[in-house]
């Protein structure tokens, strides 16, 4: 596009264009083109977002136009984030910082000294409309009472994320004194990314009792008197994330019931080896009682296997994540198994790939609620790294809590371990799997053969959903492991791939009578129209069906007959 084509842009469409675009990019692109680009780059109506990382700082002519726009242009700064872990006091010290800068919101020092932040937060006093901060640090002080108290003299500050690492976490304190009313803070939004107790949080937030969204990370081994902190009332906290470690069930308790909040979003992720966190009853009890306003619920607890370790089992009474109280809310327990842990989640019920009509409308599942449990694997190789822990070890644990009726394998796996694993979850009636090499040598062994004829007769699985299908013959012996499926939806690499499985598929139940199978999927990249019409041709032409429906939503093709 010419320079002459370009004009004919209004300065409407350029300030959106420039909006996605780094200042300094800006600058270098347009400063110098021609009078009116000249007005327009040094107009009011345009505020630069500047972004200086690792790359530009080694370009001289970025770090000219950085220094340029800082020198002419500071009034029209909107936000400056910088990652600066080298020449940190040379980047500095070209940010001058002024009430000039009367339009800058936002800043970010990514990888900052702590010495050179102790040094520039004083200066931002004077940055009128500094609403946002966001501070990255490796800390070589274990004492990070001082950025606190600097950080709240900030009288505009509307959120602030602190994120400070050291090689021990543990040793890191925050020493505040008792807050005064001239020291309480604007922040409503605090994101707190580093070792910090409970105690120490309680200080911080006696400063900002306005807040209302707070992220906190609770990685300290050092005991603390839960009960013996002082409440604290935040009529305004509505949204609390927490990842916390080594705090008992009956410690959060406290912690919550001292926040005096109406919360109604909770986050909870906890390394603890305190199995009552998996006790329904009692979160329901909790909830109910403290937390009448909640709304949104994840939670995460890992149970960890190790040799010689004796993990934790739940004893209370099975299945009871699936009472009225849980399915009235839709908050539904997941498990996911990764390298030797087994980890139980609740989160807010979503949408699963086999809940879908022709339509592609959602089906009403409020009546099968009670059966979304959903196991996921992503790892089944944990048994080669120990001795003594084996998958079933990891299945029975999951099992003390409830029953699972769906599962996952997001791994290769092999026919003898797929059995194996259903024979183990007799419940399971969707599966979703990733690969199945047919043998990992030879043809299976005359005890396979036999514990697949006792497998079949009780094998409940009616959907499935294939993600990385190599062989036919991979379709064959999962179609005879899951004999009882309706519904199968298979992930194809284009349209041939999709008109084959169609075909195959069709001829070897055409003249089965028994066969329940009632519904195919095909997820294809960039599914169009026409496809379903070479497919309808197909069938009609190979005589293969002719009481089929066929329809395309999105990058699915779905044939349904009776």
């Amino acid at each position: 596009m010419s320079i002459n084509s370009i004009e004919n842009l209004s300065d409407e469409l350029f300030y959106e264009i420039f909006d996605y675009l780094n200042g300094c990019q800006i600058y270098h692109a347009f400063s110098n083109l021609n009078y009116r680009f000249h007005q327009l780059i040094n107009s009011s109506s345009l505020l630069f977002k500047i972004r200086l990382g690792y790359y530009s700082r080694a370009n001289e002519i970025f770090m000219n136009n950085y220094k340029r726009i800082l020198l002419l242009n500071k009034n029209q700064i909107l936000s400056i984030h910088l990652w600066i872990s080298e020449n940190t006091n040379q980047i500095i010290s070209l940010f001058n910082i002024d009430s000039s800068f009367n339009c800058l919101e936002s800043l970010m020092f990514n990888s900052i000294e702590p010495d050179v932040l102790i040094s520039v937060l004083p200066k931002l006093t004077c940055l009128s409309r500094l609403f946002s901060l966001t501070i990255g640090t490796w800390s070589i002080q274990n004492d990070l009472g001082d950025i606190y108290r600097l950080i709240f003299n900030l009288k505009k500050l509307k959120y602030i994320k602190f994120t400070s690492m050291d090689s021990n976490d543990y040793d890191i304190i925050i020493s505040l004194p008792i807050v005064t009313n001239e020291q309480i803070s604007s922040i409503e939004y605090l994101n707190i990314n580093h070792a910090c107790a409970f105690d120490e949080l309680f200080a911080i937030i006696s400063y900002t009792p306005q807040f209302r969204r707070l992220k906190f990370l609770n990685l300290t081994g050092r005991n603390v008197n839960i009960k013996g902190i002082k409440p604290i009332i935040l009529s305004d906290l509505t949204y609390l994330s927490l990842y916390i470690y080594e705090i008992s069930f009956d410690e959060f308790e406290i912690f919550i019931n001292k926040l005096n909040s109406q919360l109604k979003f909770l986050s909870l992720t906890t390394i603890v080896e305190d199995i009552t966190y998996l006790d329904a009853n009692r979160w329901e009890k909790f909830i109910l009682t403290k937390l009448p306003q909640l709304e949104k619920f994840y939670f995460k607890y890992s149970s960890y296997f190790a040799e010689n370790y004796e993990t934790p089992v739940y004893l209370g009474q099975c299945d009871q994540f699936i009472s009225s109280f849980w399915l009235e809310r839709r908050w539904i327990l997941d498990i996911e198994f990764e390298f030797e842990t087994v980890i139980y989640s609740i989160r807010p019920y979503q949408k699963r790939w086999y809940e879908y009509d022709t339509q592609n409308t959602m089906i009403n599942f409020s009546d099968e609620l009670s059966k979304s449990i959903r196991l996921s694997l992503d790892d089944l190789c944990s048994e080669q790294w120990t001795k003594t822990i084996y998958l079933n070890d990891y299945i029975n644990h999951a099992l003390t809590l409830t029953q699972i009726y769906h599962l996952e394998i997001h791994a290769k796996i092999f026919c003898d371990k797929l059995m194996e694993i259903l024979h183990l979850l007799p419940d399971i009636i969707t599966l979703k799997i990733f690969s199945l090499p047919i043998l990992q040598q030879g043809n299976l062994s005359d005890d396979e053969i036999e514990f697949l004829c006792i497998l079949l007769p009780k094998n409940q699985i009616r959907k499935i959903c294939f993600e990385n299908m190599e062989d036919m013959d991979e379709l064959y012996m999962l179609l005879l492991i899951c004999s009882r499926i309706n519904h199968l939806q298979i992930q194809c690499v284009d349209y041939m791939h999709a008109e084959l499985l169609t075909k195959v598929i069709l001829t070897q139940i055409k003249d089965v009578s028994n066969s329940l199978l009632r519904f195919l999927c095909f997820s294809i990249p960039e599914a169009h129209d026409e496809m379903i019409e070479k497919l309808e041709i197909m069938i009609d032409r190979e005589n293969l069906r002719f009481d089929f429906i066929i329809k395309h939503v999105m990058d699915k093709i779905y044939l349904q007959w009776k």
